[in-house]
């Protein structure tokens, strides 16, 4: 708004120093200096109108036509603001017309030039046109200009915070399946450890369990209940943040498969896990997929499996890729499934394929296989190769 009232005041000020107090009109008569000021004030004054700039256009057209009556009094640098300004603000088509009707005043200025004022050469008055015309031509170009930039830049901006916006849901949405995948795996392994106490109590032909035993039990579904509240309160604390590396939110890693696989474990499934390959730093995100794929398998198992169930988890590293398989072999009588969520496998195969890799999931004829392979960079360098059975 500055910008233009400073605009305003200068085309005001350079027009009133060119028109220099001569209020001679076509007829021999004189009009009132104070007037002629007050009117020119009062249509320069619809210049600042940022929101409609066809109104301050008109106002300089209309003030333009009045060099027929009062020859010396041209605005010409006013009506060249005005100019700009539609040029600037308004649709191309709008603009053009704007041009066109730049040849009022440009007209009404050559004919006082011609007929109101002293004699002027003939030549120097058609220079004094196409120095106007080329002038107004400039001006409106400039507009135009300025904007196609402001245009294009409101629409990148809109843009960025469109991407901005859909990030944030993106990144809240993977965060609400991680703690889905996370608290879904140790609730279920504090449901069946849950179960098997209760079982045994049930069972009156057997003997009293092992006070040693249950305590044992009862520790493992302690440390699981507080590891599961340990990873709510940080994923809702990351809900809260906006701000933070991406790879920051990145929670689980390969090196923590053991610790599902000893909670599996701990919960009464038949667990076989196995590393093969050079193992090889990758990026965080593939390292986390690798480690949900086992979550996810793991969680699959103890839900749906049944007693007497088994799975093998399978970690091989190539040079080209991470290969993650874990295969489930059912039990005898599977468990309900109505503590699934339904999401786990939807985000697995969305984070697989965001990654780069491949996801095959799906029944066998005795249980479920969960194989997915996973890129990774070629040029990683290799650590000495480690094969573990546990």
């Amino acid at each position: 708004m500055l910008v233009r009232l400073g605009l305003t005041f200068t085309v005001f000020i350079i027009d009133m120093l060119v028109w220099g107090g001569d209020s001679l009109t076509t007829a021999g008569h004189t009009v009132p200096v104070p007037l002629v000021v007050v009117v020119a004030a009062v249509l320069y004054g619809t210049l600042l109108s940022h929101k409609h700039p066809l109104l301050g256009y008109g106002a300089m057209l209309v003030l333009s036509l009045g060099t027929l009556l009062v020859p010396a009094a041209a605005n010409l640098a006013g009506f060249l603001l005005a100019l700009f300004l539609v040029a600037r603000q308004s649709p191309a088509a709008t603009a053009r017309w704007a041009l066109v009707g730049a040849s009022v005043p440009v007209s009404a200025n050559m004919i006082a030039s011609l007929n109101f004022h002293a004699p002027v050469p003939v030549g120097f008055a058609f220079l004094n046109l196409g120095l106007w015309c080329v002038l107004v031509i400039v001006v409106w170009l400039a507009g135009r200009a300025l904007g196609r930039t402001a245009a294009r830049l409101r629409a990148e901006k809109l843009r960025s915070e469109a991407a901005r916006e859909e990030a944030i849901v993106n990144e809240r949405l993977r965060i609400s399946r991680d703690l889905h995948d996370s608290v879904a795996h140790s609730l279920t392994a504090i449901l069946l450890q849950v179960a098997g106490i209760r079982a045994l109590h049930s069972d009156r032909t057997r003997q009293e369990v092992e006070p040693a035993e249950l305590e044992r039990v009862l520790s493992d579904i302690q440390t699981t209940a507080e590891q599961s509240m340990r990873e709510l309160h940080r994923m809702l604390g990351m809900l809260r943040e906006r701000a933070g590396s991406l790879e920051d939110t990145y929670t689980g890693k390969l090196s923590e498969v053991p610790v599902l696989v000893a909670s599996a474990q701990a919960a009464g499934l038949a667990v076989q896990y196995q590393i093969s390959g050079l193992i090889q730093p990758v990026d965080p995100s593939i390292e986390h997929a690798g480690y949900r794929l086992v979550q996810e398998g793991l969680s699959n198992a103890m839900k749906h499996g049944g007693p007497g169930s088994k799975v093998s988890v399978d970690v091989m590293w190539t040079r080209d890729h991470l290969r993650v398989s874990i295969r489930s072999h059912s039990g005898i009588t599977p468990i309900s499934d109505s503590v699934s969520g339904g999401f786990g496998l939807i985000g697995l195969r969305e984070r697989v394929s965001v990654s780069g890799g491949s996801l095959t999931a799906g029944p066998t004829e005795d249980g479920f296989l969960i194989d997915a392979r996973l890129p990774i960079s070629p040029e990683s360098t290799s650590l000495p190769p480690e094969v573990r059975k546990t």
